[in-house]
């Protein structure tokens, strides 16, 4: 086959070796040079394509393998320096090839020599050169890159520590930031009916000690199918102004309880302000003899939403046997872990399920996450606003009565500056820009004197929201006429909006990867687990799983006084050992219904995927 001229050339010639090591120099008539260069992109290229054939799943176990990661970026480098060469001895071996062409015509022709090949073209092919060696040089960049960010994603997703945290110490205090803060924290905030008088409170009867369980030895990762059910804790970080990025308290908390025979499933959302937890051991309830707010014994007495950061700070009072020995140290590597292992213990005794593991999200990182999967269509039933409120008089109370938003601008003794958008100047432009195209149906208004405050408005609709509106619509509780439990349910249809647009086979096959890099970067300002994840086997099984929890497989159940009762009328739920604890119990199990539909579907274990 005839090689065009162009292609001939020195810069031709470097670019067809950029596209395939070899090319070039076979293009100027060095055949055996070209292919022994070629030799090894050609075995790269056999073996990748054997692997795609025969055996792709090989590919997403390396993909979870740091040491092979680490290994890729090395090969890549090595390639690179291969790749440059492959093209610079192309260019060469082009000028060369040209220098013979023009000697020989010069001689045909009997003009003098080295007139057809002035400096000025010498400049302009060592331009072309070094431009095709840039691009080289990119590509290879890129795919370090790529590489580095998915170890990085990887490492993040299961850190001790979470990547997040700027301040993992156990001294970190709070402090107060103020209305122009624009750094990132984590919520802090207290419940206001409830308070912790003892004269107002009735005493619940306590629980017998003698019957809750001491510790057991387990192995939950290796052994999460042993009761048949997939069970996760999701933990939703509140993010507000005046604490630590190193805490804890979580917005919302749901519990995703899957059937691994059928693929029917519970979604239930624990209020965030219910009180007198029970604990979950007979060690750790010891020493919760006096747990406040007439309380009984062994029980955790303040608004749940404390609990994680208890635990973080307390260790001693929680004597998990596995994390003991860093108990106390500064810079305790456990720390983190101990407070996941010490929730999920606590919530399965709550529910009276065992919880297999454990994924806490970062806002910042949720709504990036939103915004690499192309959105999220959410359905809105009934109008949702935000804006500043306070006591009457108050910079709050001034600023939310001027701003055209619906709601009382006077708030009780507490301050507050409007809807906190916690990707700060990026997320409130991102929700200007989807507002004007909303005809309406969406308002943000900004709020004057800062710059991470809006007042907003959700109008009834369906939506196909960026990350910072979806955030918006599952956050703002202040004026939702049902507070917390609203915002429970609101956090539930945005969860289940989530899996009915993704795929989680999309986190299971190599054919929806590319999709998937960009949501690798919101992993290490979002997520955290301490599920076997880097275990693949694990990974297919659980989206095989998942695959089969769809429409009315799945059950929702925000918990409410309305489902489980209040014992105090204080507007939120206590856990009451002789009343709405049994109730709570009894709902989840009643939950758990092998009639519903999607029941009897095709098993799934383990060892197998629907993927």
């Amino acid at each position: 086959m005839k090689v065009p001229s162009r292609l001939r050339t020195p810069v031709g010639a470097a670019l067809l070796s950029a596209v395939f090591p070899g090319l070039g120099q076979a293009a100027v008539g060095q055949t055996y040079r070209g292919f022994i260069i070629a030799i090894p992109a050609l075995v790269t290229a056999a073996v990748v394509g054997l692997i795609f054939i025969f055996d792709r799943q090989s590919i997403l176990n390396l993909a979870l393998n740091q040491q092979w990661l680490t290994n890729l970026l090395l090969v890549d480098i090595a390639g690179l320096v291969y790749h440059a060469f492959a093209v610079v001895d192309a260019y060469l071996a082009a000028g060369r090839f040209a220098e013979r062409q023009d000697r020989r015509h010069d001689q045909e022709t009997r003009r003098p020599p080295g007139r057809s090949n002035p400096a000025a073209i010498k400049w302009m092919s060592a331009l072309g050169v070094g431009a095709v060696l840039m691009s080289t040089v990119a590509v290879h960049g890129t795919v370090a890159q790529v590489d580095m960010d998915w170890q990085h994603a990887l490492y993040c997703l299961t850190a001790k520590i979470p990547c997040w945290v700027t301040d993992p110490g156990p001294d970190a205090t709070a402090t107060d930031n103020g209305p122009d803060a624009t750094d990132i924290a984590i919520a802090s905030d207290q419940p206001g009916p409830l308070d912790s008088g003892q004269a107002s409170l009735t005493p619940m009867p306590t629980y017998d000690m003698n019957s809750i369980p001491t510790f057991s030895t387990t192995t939950d990762s290796q052994n999460w199918d042993a009761d048949g059910e997939l069970n996760i804790l999701l933990a939703g970080i509140g993010v507000e102004r005046g604490t630590t990025a190193g805490e804890l308290g979580f917005d919302s908390l749901m519990v995703v309880r899957t059937s691994i025979t059928t693929g029917q499933a519970e979604l239930i959302s624990i209020p965030r302000n219910s009180y007198c937890t029970p604990l979950p051991t007979k060690e750790i309830a010891a020493n919760y003899q006096h747990p406040g707010y007439n309380c009984p014994a062994g029980s955790f007495g303040p608004p749940f939403f404390n609990l994680a950061n208890e635990i973080l700070d307390q260790c001693k009072k929680w004597p998990i046997p596995e994390f003991a020995a860093t108990c106390g140290q500064r810079g305790d590597p456990n720390r983190y872990v101990r407070a996941y292992k010490g929730l999920e213990m606590t919530v399965g005794t709550l529910l009276g399920i065992h919880i297999d593991g454990s994924i806490w999200m970062n806002p910042t990182g949720l709504s990036l996450l939103v915004d690499a999967l192309g959105g999220v269509t959410i359905h809105v039933g009934y109008e949702l606003y935000d804006k500043p409120c306070g006591p009457a008089g108050t910079r709050q109370q001034i600023l939310g009565s001027k701003m055209p938003i619906p709601g009382n601008s006077v708030c009780g003794d507490s301050l507050h500056w409007g809807y906190y958008v916690p990707t700060h100047e990026a997320g409130v432009q991102q929700m200007k820009d989807q507002a004007a195209q909303s005809s309406g149906g969406l308002t943000v208004i900004p709020v004057s004197g800062t710059a991470v405050d809006v007042g907003i408005i959700i109008k009834p609709g369906t939506y196909h929201m960026n990350g910072a509106w979806a955030l918006a619509y599952a956050r703002t509780r202040i004026y939702d006429p049902q507070g917390d439990f609203g915002r429970s349910v609101r956090q539930q249809n945005f969860m289940t909006s989530m899996r009915k647009q993704l795929d989680p086979c999309h986190f299971a096959s190599l054919d929806n990867v590319l999709p998937l890099i960009g949501a690798v970067q919101a992993v290490p300002q979002g997520f955290n687990t301490d599920l076997d994840i880097t275990n693949a086997q694990n990974l297919k099984a659980w989206a095989g799983i998942a695959k089969t929890v769809l429409g009315d497989n799945i059950q929702q159940l925000p918990l409410t006084p309305q489902t489980v009762g209040e014992p105090r009328g204080q507007g939120y739920i206590g856990w009451d050992p002789a009343d709405t604890l049994p109730k709570l119990r009894a709902l989840v199990k009643a939950g758990w219904d092998e009639s519903m539909p999607g029941a009897g579907a095709s098993a799934i274990d383990s060892g197998s995927s629907a993927c």
